[in-house]
């Protein structure tokens, strides 16, 4: 079941809370964009795959993630954590959170209202260990662009420390990784600089280049100290083989960078750290431009 946006150069097709793939433990349920269509004929977004060395967590397209790890450290073995976008996860296991593992899950209710261009999500709070947060949700599309407008509401006894991000498992027109693929962004020369793991991706320029077709994952890491422009934050994939690219923008300076790679996906992570002070709120976006 999907909520399909519309404009007149994008199709986006968001999943709806609680329906496949969005009925994992891992993603925030609200603004689940399982595929995004430019002009009718370019499409950006993949499915995690199942040849990675642990079970797939069911990501799909771009899909964000809300961790509150000090929820997690708190609590004992066989009681509940908040685990934001998601629902109270009972911690079945000792340990930091492993984000595979299907933990037994209280959702939380999430409420939407959509029209033909926008939807708008309310994920309901519910106070486990002092934490509780309201958090709304705005995915819009107005031209060739996807805007995401984020905003949490403590309404908990306790400050938040969260570290937000979306996974973009993004592909351009299905290509596999290649050479043809290059991510540009306002980073320092990573000329020389290695994948932290893997064989698929390097530094080259301000950015990272794809080396060559691997199907084990690669992962590449960059220190927010190599960020050289301040925010909002851009980054780029294109292929030589195409006209179509992605950009996304962050409204907020990210706190760190992974780069991601298997297959048919290359994933850039730009995670942002907020806190939020108990009667306080914050909002930052998100918003993606599609090239044909």
């Amino acid at each position: 079941m999907s909520i399909v946006l519309q404009s007149e150069r994008l199709k986006v097709e968001i999943a709806e809370p609680g329906a496949p793939p969005n009925n994992r433990i891992r993603f925030d349920r609200a603004g689940f964009v399982t595929q995004v269509t430019l002009d009718g004929r370019h499409q950006f977004c993949a499915r995690e795959p199942d040849n990675l060395p642990h079970p797939s967590s069911g990501g799909a397209g771009l899909c964000s993630e809300i961790r509150c790890n000090e929820a997690v450290a708190e609590a004992a073995l066989g009681a509940q954590f908040p685990k934001f976008g998601v629902g109270l996860l009972t911690k079945d296991q000792d340990g930091r959170f492993v984000f595979h593992h299907p933990y037994p899950c209280e959702p939380f209710d999430v409420a939407y209202v959509a029209d033909a261009s926008a939807v708008e999500f309310d994920t309901a709070p519910r106070a486990c260990l002092g934490y509780a947060a309201r958090s709304r949700k705005r995915v819009a599309v107005a031209g060739n662009t996807l805007t995401m407008t984020m905003t949490v509401d403590n309404v908990g006894a306790r400050p938040l420390a969260l570290d937000e991000y979306c996974h973009n498992f993004v592909t351009i027109d299905r290509l596999p990784l290649g050479e043809g693929y290059y991510l540009a962004m306002p980073v320092a020369a990573q000329d020389g600089k290695a994948a932290k793991g893997g064989v698929a991706l390097g530094g080259r320029g301000h950015g990272v280049a794809v080396l060559g077709y691997s199907n084990e994952p690669s992962f590449y890491d960059l220190d927010p100290a190599e960020i050289t422009a301040p925010a909002p934050f851009t980054w780029k994939l294109s292929h030589r083989d195409t006209a179509a690219s992605i950009a996304e923008t962050v409204s907020l300076l990210p706190s760190r960078i992974i780069v991601w790679a298997i297959d048919h996906i290359i994933s850039p992570e730009i995670i942002c750290h907020v806190d939020v002070a108990p009667d306080e709120s914050v909002s930052w976006t998100r918003q993606w431009t599609f090239e044909g």
